[in-house]
This record gives structure tokens, C-alpha cells and sequence, in this order.
């Protein structure tokens, strides 16, 4: 496994669909947070959890970013662990990608890729129980 920064534009391009849904995603949040406010129902924005009644493994995540927002990282943590961990790293890694214009790559041999899809999907799989215990 091997770490290097190396030179990157300082904003990444998007693509347009990645705009897009990052778009209606924080439109739906800014409505959410407007009815909560006002005491209206409650937007309920994952799908699954609306048909099954069984949370997602991402379930929360719209409030882990509101939790982030008002400063209160242990709510945050409580909410969704691997959510709240993914952004706080994403956050810091376009920090580094603004400030130096550099990113960091990491460079896997085909084990070590493995590896890490294993230990990625183990990752996920006891968030997910995390999340069903704890939102249910």
C-alpha cells in the first residue's frame, strides 16, 4: 500500500448527474428542515425505509449532516457512524484539495484491494446493524 499527493485542479469537475442529484438531495433537506420547523410531517426521504419500514444502510444520513452543521459530532456519530466518518474524511480531503491543490491517492496491489472491499462490505454490514438497532 502506498500514499502520494499528487496534483489535481483545485475544484474537481462534476459530472452533471452528480449535480443534479446532490441538487433535489439538498432540496429535499432544506424542505425537510422548513416543515420540521414548523411543526409540519415529517419528510420521510429514503425509500426503503418508507416500504419496508426498515431503515437503510445510510439511513440518517440527512440528519448527520444537520448534526455536523449545529457542531454536536457525537449525535452525529450516534446517527450513522460510517455515514458521519465518510463525510468528516471527505470533507477533509477537498479541505486538502483546496488549499494545496494536490489530492491523495493510494495505490493497492490486487490482495490489498481485496482486502479492503472485504473489510469496506464488513464495514458496512455492521453499520447497517448499527442502524437498525439504533433507528428502528
Amino acid at each position: 500500500m502506498k500514499f502520494r499527493l499528487e496534483r489535481a485542479p483545485r475544484l474537481p469537475r462534476l459530472p452533471v448527474w452528480a449535480l443534479v442529484v446532490l441538487g433535489c438531495w439538498l432540496l429535499l433537506v432544506v424542505m425537510g428542515a422548513l416543515l420540521d420547523r414548523r411543526g409540519g410531517p415529517a419528510l420521510e426521504t429514503c425509500l426503503l425505509h418508507r416500504l419496508s419500514g426498515h431503515p437503510c444502510p445510510t439511513c440518517g444520513s440527512t440528519r448527520v449532516v444537520l448534526a455536523l452543521g449545529q457542531g454536536a459530532w457525537v449525535e452525529a456519530l450516534r446517527l450513522n457512524p460510517l455515514v458521519t466518518l465518510g463525510l468528516v474524511l471527505g470533507t477533509l480531503g477537498f479541505g486538502l484539495r483546496l488549499a494545496t491543490g494536490r489530492t491523495l491517492r493510494m495505490e493497492l496491489s490486487s490482495r490489498e484491494q481485496k482486502v479492503a472491499l472485504a473489510v469496506g462490505l464488513a464495514a458496512l454490514a455492521v453499520n447497517w446493524l448499527w442502524v437498525l438497532r439504533t433507528q428502528a
